[in-house]
C-alpha cells in the first residue's frame, strides 16, 4: 500500500551489523578456536550468525562442542569414560583466562562461560556431540541451575532461517531485526520476550507476510504474532522455535506474554495509523511513537 514514512525511518530498524563489525566478530571467533585448540570444535550461533541482529549489539554466541565427548544422557555413542561438565568448563575457563591477545574478563554463567572485552561480550557456550558428527546437529548444552542436559540445534536455526529469507524474497531477516529493534526501544534489558522468542514468531508467519515494503510487513506480521500469543492456551497448537525442536511457549510465563501482547497491540496500531496519514510529518510521527523513538 502507499504511504508517507521514509525509507530512512523503516530502514534504521531493518539495518544489519556493518562489515567492519562482522569481521570483528569473526576474528574474535577465530582466536577463541586457536585458544581451545584441537580439542575443541567452535562456530558462531544466534543474531550475528543468523544475520537477524541489530546493528547496535555487542553480544555475541559461540558454540565450544569437547571433540570425541558425548552426551551421557541423549547420546548412543560408546563412551569408555565419563566427564563431569564442572569439568568441562573449568578446561575452557582456564585456556581463555590463559591469553594474550585480548584484555578481557571471564566469568563463570548458568549454560556458558562469559568473556568481556572493551568491544564485545562473548557467551562461549560448553557443549558435547550427539552423533558422531561435530559439524552436525544435535548436540547437548548444559544448564547448572537446572542440573539438565539439554538437546541444542543452533545450525539447523541458522539453515532454517537461510531457507525462510529465500522464501520470502530476502525480508525475512530484515522484519526480524526490525521486531527487535522494537522489543529492545519499549523493554530494554527488563524484557518480556527474548530475542529468541521474537525470532521464532516471526518465523511461524506465513511466507506471504513479507513484503518488500518492511513498513507493511510490521504490520501484517505483528498482528499474526499478536493474535497468536494473545489467544495461545493449553489446548492450542506449540508455536515451534525456528529450529523446529520445541515449543517455545513452554517457559515462557503469562504475565510477561500479557506484557508483550498489550505493547505490541498498541504499537501495531500506531503503525497501521502511520501507513495512512496524509503527511509526511504524521506518518513520522506516528512510526516513531510506535517504536517508541
Amino acid at each position: 500500500m502507499p504511504h508517507n514514512i521514509s525509507t530512512n525511518d523503516i530502514q534504521k530498524h531493518t539495518k544489519s551489523i556493518s562489515d567492519t563489525k562482522t569481521t570483528e566478530v569473526s576474528n574474535l571467533q577465530n582466536h577463541i578456536q586457536e585458544i581451545l585448540g584441537d580439542t575443541h570444535h567452535t562456530f558462531l550461533q544466534g543474531s550475528y550468525k543468523n544475520d537477524t541482529s541489530i546493528s547496535d549489539i555487542n553480544d555475541v554466541d559461540i558454540v565450544a562442542i569437547r571433540l570425541q565427548t558425548y552426551s551421557g544422557t541423549h547420546s548412543t555413542q560408546p563412551v569408555s569414560s565419563s566427564i563431569i561438565w564442572d569439568t568441562i568448563f573449568s578446561e575452557i575457563e582456564q585456556k581463555l583466562r590463559n591469553q594474550r591477545l585480548y584484555v578481557w574478563t571471564v566469568t563463570r554463567k548458568d549454560k556458558c562461560i562469559e568473556v568481556k572485552t572493551n568491544t564485545f561480550k562473548a557467551d562461549v557456550t560448553p557443549a558435547v556431540q550427539i552423533g558422531t558428527d561435530p559439524k552436525e546437529d544435535p548436540i547437548a548444552i548444559y544448564s547448572f541451575k537446572t542440573g539438565i542436559e539439554k538437546i541444542n540445534s543452533p545450525r539447523v536455526h541458522h539453515k532454517n532461517g537461510v531457507a525462510k529469507h529465500a522464501a520470502t524474497n530476502q525480508n525475512y531477516k530484515p522484519v526480524v531485526r526490525m521486531f527487535k529493534n522494537w522489543t529492545n526501544n519499549h523493554f530494554s534489558s527488563s524484557s518480556p520476550v527474548s530475542s529468541y522468542h521474537v525470532e521464532s514468531l516471526v518465523h511461524v508467519n506465513p511466507n506471504e507476510h513479507f513484503y518488500n515494503d518492511h513498513a507493511v510487513s510490521f504490520v501484517i506480521v505483528g498482528n499474526h504474532i499478536k493474535d497468536l500469543v494473545k489467544n495461545h492456551n493449553v489446548f492450542s497448537p506449540a508455536i515451534p522455535s525456528v529450529c523446529g525442536t520445541e515449543n517455545i511457549m513452554t517457559n515462557w510465563s503469562l504475565v510477561d506474554r500479557q506484557i508483550f501482547t498489550q505493547k505490541l497491540e498498541q504499537s501495531l496500531g500506531l503503525a497501521l495509523q502511520a501507513l495512512k496519514e496524509p503527511t509526511a510529518n504524521y506518518a513520522k510521527y506516528y512510526w516513531d511513537q510506535a517504536f517508541n523513538l
